[in-house]
């Protein structure tokens, strides 16, 4: 069995100490369900440690203190670092210490993924490490994102974003799904998939759980095609061409093609196929809807499209898959 994944959260005074300690109990909760095991020392997919500028307590928004585990100078390389929300009501900058942007530099330098949530995002954009990038963060975080961070793409209408190592969430249930993109980064869909069944209550299926499910086809570092592929994520309801993803990406029809083949393995019409056809998975999986609402609601034109793409990428009728059949070997996409 391999090592658990080091994981670091940074906390600090006013940081919001409840989505800190979630998600700490989040990867937890992982490895429990992943080994079916109760015992959080066996089963232990990731080694969370709370850590902070020194080592007296810090106090968090609502007041109770946290205790940190490490100072930054203390804390080994870590392989994912957290920055949970902090309370910054104010429109004007927000800095941070030297000592703290520098090691959230260090950290990223060394290949570690950084993961930012909500009013995060403000911290991290004060290291330089978002410029060029599009994240999401607080929807009141966008007047002093245009103002002070205009190298930032801000998008906080997207309750997700993924760009290469830095993965920003826009609130509660978001940071959820960062959670389990990063079990299924470090352990497959497999584990990612039974923590997104025990930890998310919405119903209704999200571009985020497509976004995790294509972790594996964003493995290249070719950053515009990566950020093609999180604009289909995105749009593939909509009436979304190859044409409109290349027009996004500043690139002809011809080149974006030969790029999103070379770099995810697949013609940028079958990513877009792939992700209707994912969404049309959760929506099988929800009684009470015909074949027809599970089509138009997944991005497809009829009924007959969702049913011939669906054979064509996972080696089964929508309705074997509705009741629960398991596609032939070696047919899934």
């Amino acid at each position: 069995m391999k090592a658990p994944v080091t994981v670091a959260i940074y906390v600090g005074d006013d940081c919001w100490g409840g989505l800190a300690l979630l998600a700490r109990e989040g990867f937890a909760i992982a490895g429990t369900l992943h080994a079916r095991n109760p015992d959080l020392r066996a089963s232990e997919l990731f080694r969370v440690r709370l850590v902070a500028m020194g080592s007296a307590p810090v106090r968090s928004f609502t007041g109770p203190a946290l205790q940190p585990e490490l100072t930054l100078a203390d804390m080994p390389a870590p392989q994912v670092v957290i920055v949970p929300p902090f309370y910054l009501p104010l429109a004007a900058r927000a800095p941070i210490a030297p000592a703290l942007a520098g090691w959230l530099l260090q950290v990223h330098a060394h290949g570690a993924l950084i993961v930012g949530m909500a009013g995060g995002m403000r911290l991290l954009a004060e290291t330089g490490l978002l410029d060029g990038r599009e994240v999401t963060g607080n929807l009141s975080d966008q007047r002093v994102f245009a103002r002070h961070y205009p190298e930032v793409r801000f998008t906080p209408d997207a309750p997700l974003l993924i760009d290469d190592r830095i993965i920003s969430a826009g609130s509660v249930n978001p940071c959820l799904d960062a959670c389990s993109y990063l079990v299924s980064h470090f352990y497959g869909e497999a584990a990612a998939h039974k923590f997104s069944r025990y930890t998310n209550t919405v119903t209704q299926p999200t571009y985020e759980r497509v976004a995790i499910r294509n972790t594996a086809f964003k493995q290249h570092g070719d950053q515009r095609i990566r950020q093609a592929q999180e604009y289909i994520e995105r749009c593939f309801k909509q009436d979304l061409t190859v044409e409109g993803a290349a027009q996004r990406t500043a690139m002809s029809v011809r080149n974006f093609s030969r790029r999103f083949q070379h770099a995810v393995g697949m013609p940028p019409h079958l990513y877009i196929a792939r992700c209707r056809g994912e969404y049309a998975k959760d929506l099988l999986a929800r009684p009470g809807l015909s074949m027809l609402q599970v089509a138009l609601q997944s991005g497809f034109r009829s009924e007959a499209m969702l049913r011939r793409t669906f054979g064509q990428l996972f080696g089964m009728s929508p309705t074997a898959y509705r009741s629960g059949a398991a596609p032939p070997s070696g047919r899934q996409a």
